[in-house]
């Protein structure tokens, strides 16, 4: 079982030009500004990215395809030269497929829509084949509320059905295993685990081989009151052990606080201010273990600015942390 890890912003701060820096570390470049900026020269130095994984310890890399992303338009030799260094390191690479705008109409209503979804997912998947990823996970699709309802949910189930047997048959020619993920309570739809296991389940059942992306991050977001404040169970990761052994392969790892109203994603696991405290982890470890999980990824994201400009040493820490603790 390996560890590896979707660097999200951890390692944004690293692509600020000296003047940013200077502009960052003062709070006159707001976080969500410097975002803007690095994300995609932070998501297509690749080798980079490797490079940070092998020194911390990891042996898997998943690229985020969130948008932006500069996948699409990168050529042949900066794919190649990923790919062979990803070799070099050991390294095993995954793409996590983009999930917002056209991403997120994978379950879309209108067929139009969800033909343009899929066309552009099997243009990443492309990629993803070329660069030697071994896997790559989709999210259900995101729905608005108000049509997550009723008979809406039977053509929200079929629209994604008609997706994952278009995609599903794509990715395996090219070598790579399909996950779906679930959503998070934003999304209004794929949220519950019930939910995704039964669409995964359908699917399934007409020949096809796909895998279940736990993220239980994800799922604590039932716990916010705007939510309903759905109970969380104790302990909280034995949401896992519902999940068949068949549907697992990679699994998303992250934490989630909720303090009233307020609540902060992907905070740093070896910090322990979430649902997850270490020995949540060590169960949750001999989950993985026991369901036959192969790629554990780690999703922490951070956004304060000393947070941002320390975060190689977070990962490092929390790299660290994790390693003993699934060991």
């Amino acid at each position: 079982m390996k560890i590896g890890r979707n660097f999200t912003n951890m390692l944004e701060t690293s692509y600020l030009t000296d003047k940013e820096r200077v502009l960052f570390k003062k709070g006159e470049l707001p976080v969500h500004n410097m975002d803007a900026r690095v994300q995609i020269r932070a998501k297509r130095d690749i080798k980079g990215q490797l490079r940070v994984g092998k020194e911390i310890g990891l042996g898997h890399i998943e690229l985020d395809g969130g948008v932006p992303n500069p996948f699409l338009e990168m050529d042949d030799s900066e794919i190649s030269g990923a790919a062979e260094f990803a070799k070099e390191t050991g390294m095993t690479l995954s793409l996590h497929l983009p999930y917002t705008y056209v991403g997120a109409a994978t379950c879309a209503l209108q067929e139009s829509d969800r033909l343009i979804a899929v066309a552009l997912m099997k243009e990443y998947m492309d990629f993803a084949a070329r660069i030697g990823c071994v896997s790559v996970v989709m999210h259900p699709g995101s729905v608005p509320f108000y049509q997550a309802v009723g008979e809406y949910l039977a053509m929200l189930e079929e629209s994604l059905l008609k997706t994952l047997g278009e995609l599903y048959p794509y990715a395996k020619e090219r070598g790579l295993v399909f996950h779906m993920e679930n959503n998070t309570a934003f999304d209004s739809y794929g949220v519950e685990n019930d939910e995704c296991i039964g669409i995964i389940k359908k699917a399934n059942a007409q020949g096809m081989d796909i895998k279940y992306c736990f993220d239980i991050g994800h799922w604590f977001t039932i716990g916010l009151p705007q939510f309903g404040s759905r109970p969380i169970p104790d302990p909280p990761e034995s949401i896992v052990e519902k999940i068949p052994p068949e549907m697992m392969y990679q699994v998303h790892l992250n934490d989630f606080i909720i303090e009233g109203n307020k609540f902060k994603f992907h905070p740093p696991l070896h910090e322990q201010k979430g649902f997850l405290k270490k020995e949540n982890l060590k169960n949750l470890a001999g989950i993985f273990r026991d369901k036959g999980v192969q790629i554990v990824v780690v999703e922490t994201a951070v956004r304060e600015i000393e947070e941002l400009l320390g975060a190689k040493d977070i990962i490092r820490k929390e790299t660290e942390y994790l390693n003993e603790v699934f060991s």
